[in-house]
C-alpha cells in the first residue's frame, strides 16, 4: 500500500493539481482586469477599499513627501461627514495629513489582514481604527464577508503574510490568518494564488495525513506563483514592498482651534436638520427609512462571536508590533433601538481590552436617552458633523497635534 502511494497516487494528485492551478493562474492572468488601476497617482486622502485602488498600496502605513500621516480605518463611517471627516478636517489645519481607508464591510477582521500585510510598518505608526457596534450584533458578528475581504485584501498583501517568519512574533497571528480564511475560502471564485497558499498551508497543519495529500498541492501551487512571478516580470522571492523607509514624525504645531464653537454650531445644525422628529435623525433619512418603527438588536453570546475575536486578534497585533493605534466607538441611536442596553457588556468588553493594551479610546457609546449626546449621529449609526468633531479633538489631542 506504501509503494501504491509512493509510485501512483502521489504523482497523480501532484499531476491533477499541476495542471488545475496552472489552468487557474493562465486564465487569471491573461484575462484579469487591471484598468480601474490610475498608473501615475502618488497620494490620495481617502479611498474605500485597495480593491479599485491597487496603486495606493505601497503607500499604505508610510509617511508621504517627509510628511507625518496618520491612518483612519473603518467602515460605513467614513463615508459620511463631508468636511468633518478627519482625512479632510484635520489635514487642512495641519501639516500632519491624515489619510482614511475603508467603507461598508471593513470589520475587524479585514483590517487586521491589512494591518499584519504591512507588519513592518506597524512600528509606532500613527492609527485610529473606528469600531462600529454594528459589527458585533445579528449577522455581522460572524465577521467581515468574503466579498468585502478581497475589497481590501489583495494578492500582495496576501503575499506579504506568506513571507512572515513562521519563527517570528507574528507566527500565531499568520496562523490565525489562514484559520480565518478557511471559514470562508470556498465562497471564494478562483481565488488569488497567494490566498490558496495560506489555505493549504493551514489545511496541512491539520495531520500528518493532510500534509502528506496537500503536499503536492502546495509544491504545485508555488510552482504556478513562481512561473506567474516570470511571466510578469516580479521574479522575487522577497517580500515586494519597501519596509526600509523612516517614519516622519508628527511635530506639534501652533494652532488654535476653537472647538466649544465648533461643538455648538454643529451640533445645532444636526438638530436643525431633524425637524421631523424627536430622534435627531436626518429628515431624509427619518422618512425614508425609520418613519417612528422601533428596532431591536439581536446579540449572541461571546464565545459565537466572531468578530469579538477578531477584535482581540486585532488589538493583539497592534500591542505585539507596538503600533501607535488609538480607537473611537461610535453609538447607535438609543432612541431607536429599544433594547440597545443589552449590547452595553460587549462594549464595555471592548473598551476594557483597549485599557488593558493602554491604547487609548474614544468611547462614544450610551444607550440611555436621558443622558445621550442628542445631534452626535446623523442617522441611526453614523456620526453627525457634531460627532465628528468631537473625533478630531480626539485624535488632535492623542497624537499631540497642537502645542
Amino acid at each position: 500500500m506504501k509503494k501504491f502511494l509512493i509510485s501512483h497516487f502521489i504523482p497523480l494528485l501532484f499531476a491533477i493539481a499541476f495542471l488545475f492551478f496552472t489552468a487557474a493562474e493562465i486564465n487569471t492572468f491573461l484575462f484579469s482586469n487591471n484598468s480601474s488601476e490610475e498608473i501615475g497617482n502618488t497620494d490620495f486622502q481617502y479611498i474605500p477599499n485597495f480593491r479599485d485602488h491597487k496603486q495606493f498600496e505601497d503607500l499604505f502605513l508610510k509617511s508621504v513627501n517627509d510628511t507625518a500621516t496618520i491612518f483612519i480605518l473603518g467602515s460605513s463611517e467614513l463615508t459620511l461627514g463631508a468636511g468633518a471627516l478627519p482625512f479632510r478636517f484635520i489635514s487642512d489645519h495641519f501639516t500632519t495629513q491624515v489619510k482614511g481607508v475603508g467603507r461598508a464591510g471593513n470589520q475587524c477582521f479585514s483590517i487586521y489582514s491589512q494591518l499584519l500585510a504591512n507588519a513592518n510598518r506597524l512600528e509606532n505608526a500613527p492609527v485610529v481604527i473606528v469600531l462600529s457596534p454594528g459589527w458585533f450584533f445579528s449577522k455581522s458578528t460572524k465577521g467581515t464577508a468574503s466579498s468585502s475581504f478581497l475589497e481590501f485584501n489583495s494578492g500582495q498583501f496576501m503575499e506579504n503574510i506568506l513571507h512572515i517568519d513562521d519563527q517570528s512574533s507574528l507566527a500565531s497571528l499568520k496562523k490565525y490568518e489562514a484559520r480565518r480564511l478557511g471559514d470562508f475560502y470556498t465562497e471564494i471564485l478562483n481565488p488569488d494564488i497567494n490566498l490558496r497558499q495560506l489555505f493549504f498551508e493551514y489545511q496541512s497543519s491539520k495531520s500528518k495525513l493532510h500534509q502528506c495529500v496537500y503536499f503536492p498541492i502546495m509544491k504545485s501551487n508555488r510552482f504556478c506563483n513562481l512561473l506567474k512571478q516570470k511571466l510578469t516580470g516580479t521574479d522575487n522571492d522577497e517580500n515586494t514592498l519597501d519596509f526600509t523607509e523612516n517614519r516622519t514624525p508628527i511635530t506639534p504645531e501652533s494652532v488654535s482651534i476653537n472647538w466649544d464653537s465648533l461643538f455648538l454650531a454643529s451640533r445645532q445644525e444636526q438638530i436643525n436638520r431633524s425637524a421631523n422628529n424627536y430622534w435627531y435623525i436626518n429628515n431624509d433619512y427619518y422618512s425614508r427609512y425609520v418613519k417612528g418603527e422601533k428596532r431591536t438588536i439581536s446579540t449572541v453570546k461571546e464565545k459565537h462571536n466572531q468578530e469579538l475575536e477578531d477584535f482581540y486578534k486585532l488589538v493583539n497585533l497592534l500591542h505585539t508590533k507596538n503600533a501607535d493605534a488609538s480607537f473611537i466607538i461610535t453609538p447607535l441611536n438609543p432612541y431607536c433601538y429599544s433594547n440597545l442596553s443589552e449590547l452595553t457588556p460587549l462594549i464595555n468588553l471592548l473598551e476594557t481590552e483597549l485599557t488593558n493594551h493602554q491604547f487609548p479610546c474614544l468611547n462614544l457609546w450610551n444607550a440611555d436617552t436621558t443622558t445621550f449626546d442628542n445631534g452626535v449621529l446623523s442617522d441611526v449609526m453614523h456620526l453627525s458633523k457634531y460627532g465628528w468633531y468631537q473625533a478630531n479633538k480626539f485624535i488632535v489631542e492623542t497624537y499631540h497635534l497642537a502645542k
